[in-house]
């Protein structure tokens, strides 16, 4: 781990979601490779699927399926919105810490690639929303998704904050790194199977091994 130079309280702590809250990796890789099927294209692995997915959808389906792209999407919310909502579930110690932060009165959010609505619905499946987040943004609700700038400014235009070094956004890959470095607010990142810190193109602030970890940040 390298040293932490996160030195100040938080005034607000925003979250990826996919592998940095949550497992629900497998609708996302069984609806990619039904909808590559559907289109008569080569399986991917897991692997990468996964490295896509950090992407949002509208960002990287035109690139990966040209004029085909429209056709590609129907076929993967087609999928995914059967499945997912069944296959969701915390990664461990995640609400543990969700309750820290909240006990603690520091404004917790999610900023997501994915979908807002599917987003929405997952949280609302494990009964996440109003308990522990005062701001929800998902793809295609700012004018672009991570890592530009407009997610972070719709997020935090709704709790009346602005980017800064006292806003960390926690996330598991080298987007939601880039995503909150370019924006100037503190970057913590958690390693996972995916993504090690050898992956990164650039260093956060902060790197942890487990989540839990950032109650000893929290202060």
């Amino acid at each position: 781990m390298i040293k932490s130079i996160v030195k100040s309280p938080p005034k607000a702590i925003l979250f990826d979601w996919d592998n940095t809250l949550v497992n629900n990796w497998d609708p996302i890789f069984i609806s990619y490779n039904e909808t590559l099927k559907k289109l008569g294209l080569k399986k991917k692995s897991k692997e990468e699927t996964l490295k896509n997915a950090k992407y949002s959808l509208r960002e990287t389906f035109p690139n990966l399926f040209k004029d085909d792209w429209r056709k590609a999407r129907k076929i993967f919310y087609e999928t995914f919105k059967k499945i997912h909502l069944q296959k969701i579930k915390p990664l461990p110690k995640v609400e543990k810490i969700l309750k820290i932060i909240n006990e603690k009165k520091i404004p917790c959010g999610v900023i997501s690639n994915k979908d807002s609505d599917l987003l929405r619905k997952e949280i609302n499946k494990l009964g996440w929303n109003k308990k522990y987040f005062k701001v929800l943004v998902g793809a295609n609700e700012a004018k672009r998704d991570k890592p530009s700038k407009y997610p972070l400014l719709l997020a935090l235009n709704k709790i009346s904050l602005k980017p800064n070094k006292n806003i960390w956004y926690v996330g598991d890959n080298d987007i939601d790194v880039e995503f909150a470095k370019k924006n100037n607010c503190s970057s913590i990142f958690i390693e996972n199977k995916m993504f090690k810190k050898k992956d990164l193109k650039q260093m956060p602030d902060l790197i942890l091994k487990k989540i839990e970890s950032l109650e000893l940040y929290i202060k």
